[in-house]
């Protein structure tokens, strides 16, 4: 087997084990606490394993005893917490056992010296407090590891009388190997912690970027910002607004002739395309309704740039005829152009609109409903200020509903350079 692949089984297993008490509702942050519990119990019984072996052999059976009986029940709450999925016993049995065991031996052994400072794996205690969130009171485990360690101080003459006779060579040995033996247990503890709470990061942050996306391809980026930031609600007066509204021709009954999915999958090829081209004319898309589409241009800290609104209703009208809807092979719309004041605002609670409001929409909306098909119908104060760089073809008084007779211009083409 190579060096690889003995380290992926390695990894495989570890992780496993890592993933006992895992159960299938646990949310990342319950993961996380499992995980680390888990593979940090496994981990210390791994490293007291030889020191019970050890203990055993040089004739200190009871000191020997003590780290057994934290593998027993280290093994038994693996096999509860695996059964159970819940780690409430398996937590507390730990943190008991951290906290109580190690000044057993340190008494068994006949205290601080001869113990070679076996207590400071009591301190694996009040960290592991700190690193699950479901020990409320960490601080009282941290309390209590300290008095238990100052109980000890005058007991120090009573124990060492009746320690068992060890050479202080071995003494000296089991204080570097406890103090490197716990730091290891902290380091390795701490490092699964921090490796979880990264990844928890990592995806908290994945999903407040995918949530962002969402909210921006809803709102315009500067409301988007506003509502992130706090403000709510979002309402504003802007004037000199451009705005347009694109309709499908005869759209009623062509939606009769398809399925469902055919003619959503249609409409998002088209919108989709009209939603490209407005970003390149530097446009805000309000919104769809239906077969409508509705685009502004000013208001969101940029000046009405109505040449570029008259630009994408040219192109938008080019590229509609080259996309087909079921069995029509080209799309025919209407659209209306109207400039003026109008409100805007975020409406909702929950699923969030970003929306205009007034009479330029309304009269917007009144041009396109009463244009020809293939054809851009815009308002005198718009012709005027395109007079300049587009060929305009007036149509006359029209009769329109809500607003009387209004005089109206046919927007044709570019005027060449």
């Amino acid at each position: 087997m190579d060096r690889g692949s003995a380290a992926r089984r390695i990894t495989a297993a570890g992780t496993a084990i890592a993933s006992l008490g895992v159960a299938p509702g646990d949310d990342d942050g319950r993961r996380m606490e499992k995980r680390v519990l888990t593979f940090t119990a496994v981990f210390t019984s791994v490293v007291v394993a030889p020191w019970a072996a050890f203990y055993y052999a040089i004739g200190v059976p009871v000191a020997a005893a003590i780290p057994t009986i934290y593998i027993v029940a280290t093994i038994a709450g693996l096999a509860h917490l695996r059964a159970a999925r819940d780690d409430r016993w398996f937590r507390r049995s730990q943190l008991t056992m951290f906290l109580t065991l190690p000044p057993l031996v340190h008494v068994a052994l006949g205290g601080f010296a001869n113990s070679s400072g076996v207590i400071l794996f009591a301190a694996s205690a009040p960290i592991g407090a700190l690193s699950f969130s479901r020990v409320r009171r960490p601080g009282l485990v941290f309390a209590l590891y300290v008095a238990i360690v100052a109980a000890m101080v005058p007991l120090e003459g009573v124990l060492s009388a009746t320690a068992p006779d060890l050479d202080p060579r071995v003494v000296t040995l089991f204080f570097a190997v406890n103090i490197v033996s716990v730091s290891t247990i902290v380091f390795v503890a701490m490092r699964a912690y921090v490796r979880s709470r990264d990844r928890l990061a990592a995806a908290l942050a994945e999903e407040r970027d995918r949530s962002d996306r969402l909210l921006r391809n809803v709102l315009p980026g500067a409301i988007a910002d506003r509502l992130v930031a706090g403000e709510h609600p979002i309402a504003d007066r802007l004037d000199g607004v451009g705005v347009l509204i694109a309709d499908i021709v005869d759209f009623t009954s062509l939606s009769e002739t398809l399925s469902p999915d055919a003619l959503v999958q249609d409409l998002d090829r088209l919108f989709g395309a009209l939603d490209d081209l407005a970003a390149r004319h530097g446009l805000t898309k309000v919104k769809t309704i239906g077969d409508a589409y509705l685009v502004i241009t000013g208001g969101l800290g940029d000046e009405a740039d109505l040449d570029a609104l008259a630009g994408f209703a040219l192109d938008a009208r080019a590229l509609a005829v080259s996309h087909a809807i079921g069995e029509r092979p080209a799309v025919h719309l209407r659209i209306g152009i109207a400039v003026g004041p109008i409100v805007a605002g975020v409406i909702g609670a929950s699923r969030f609109l970003w929306d205009v409001y007034g009479a330029t929409v309304n009269t917007a909306s009144r041009m396109e409903s009463t244009a020809p098909p293939d054809s851009i119908q815009v308002t005198e104060a718009v012709a005027d200020r395109l007079a300049e760089g587009f060929r305009l073809r007036p149509r006359g008084p029209v009769d329109v509903k809500g607003i009387g007779t209004v005089h109206t211009w046919f927007l044709e083409s570019r005027r060449s350079a």
